[in-house]
Order: structure tokens, then C-alpha cells, then sequence
């Protein structure tokens, strides 16, 4: 074999095995969720105590839908929220004692306005890119009221295990 051969057996072999990569897993990237909280209105101390809604549903007006990541009218003290990356705001109805009566729903009804600046944030090649998002802010918009106040404890949601809402009732 002639060393012109050789040398462009040697570049193409190298070429090549450079190209070559481990295969990609993602281990590191989810959207962010909304995490809020639910608290004793009444609780005295410096202590938050949790206060578990009955018969919690959460349905997003926009998507005309219940929100599928707890169980349907189950006793929750916390609850994660999908927020839709593509928009900046989103109408929810939470609703406590929830139950259905003549194909009407009967509780105390909640509505909130939820705003925020999506963002894309890169985590790797595997990964992609995430959503997260910024400058948080919640509204009560409906007449009835189970909720007596609501705190925004971070409007920043990067992470889905940090409670980003305390909601008093």
C-alpha cells in the first residue's frame, strides 16, 4: 500500500471516529411547572399550616379542560399547574367541594388570571430546550370567593419543587 493510501486511510479512519458521539439521554430537563400551596387562613404562629382543599378541580379555561397532573376532585394541600409556553397569561378555575348535579357544576367556585413571561432556556442536546418562566402574577377575577388571599412567594418558576403560590382559605 502506498503511503498516500496510508495517509488518507489514516485521515478518513480519524475523521471518522471524531464524528462519533455517546448516545444522548436527558436526565436533567422537564418544564417547569406552577406549584401552589394551599394554607389555614385562620392559622396562628409564624408557622404556615397546611390546609387541604376538598374535592379540588382545576380546569383551564383556555384549554376548556381539567388539569391532569393530580387526581380529579381529590383532597390536595399542593397542587402543579401547566403553564402554556406559547402564551403569557392563562385562565384557570379552581373549585372546592367540587361535585356534578344535573349536568351542572355545584362548589365554590375560584377563578384566577395567571400571568407570566414564558422563556426557553437550553439545557443540552439531549435535552433541548425547557420552559421556564418569569415575572409571575395572579389575579382573582371571579365574584365568589373561597380564597382569602393569595402570595406569590417567587415569580420566578424554574423548578417545579419550590411552592411559587401560597394560597390562603
Amino acid at each position: 500500500m502506498s503511503p498516500r493510501i496510508k495517509l488518507l486511510l489514516l485521515i478518513l479512519s480519524c475523521t471518522l471516529l471524531t464524528q462519533c458521539e455517546k448516545d444522548d439521554v436527558c436526565v436533567e430537563g422537564d418544564t417547569a411547572l406552577l406549584h401552589i400551596a394551599f394554607y389555614d387562613k385562620d392559622a396562628t404562629g409564624e408557622e404556615l399550616q397546611p390546609k387541604a382543599v376538598t374535592r379540588l378541580r382545576v380546569v383551564s379555561v383556555d384549554e376548556n379542560a381539567t388539569i391532569n397532573t393530580f387526581s380529579d376532585r381529590s383532597t390536595q394541600d399542593d397542587i402543579l399547574i401547566p403553564l402554556d409556553s406559547r402564551k403569557n397569561l392563562g385562565d384557570f378555575v379552581l373549585i372546592s367541594n367540587s361535585a356534578t348535579e344535573d349536568n351542572l357544576e355545584t362548589g365554590q367556585i375560584e377563578e384566577l388570571r395567571i400571568s407570566y413571561t414564558p422563556e426557553a432556556v437550553y439545557i443540552s442536546r439531549a435535552c433541548g430546550f425547557v420552559g421556564q418562566y418569569a415575572d409571575l402574577g395572579i389575579e382573582q377575577t371571579g365574584l365568589s370567593s373561597w380564597i382569602s388571599s393569595i402570595e406569590i412567594n417567587n415569580t420566578r418558576i424554574d423548578n417545579s419543587d419550590e411552592i411559587h403560590v401560597s394560597i390562603f382559605h
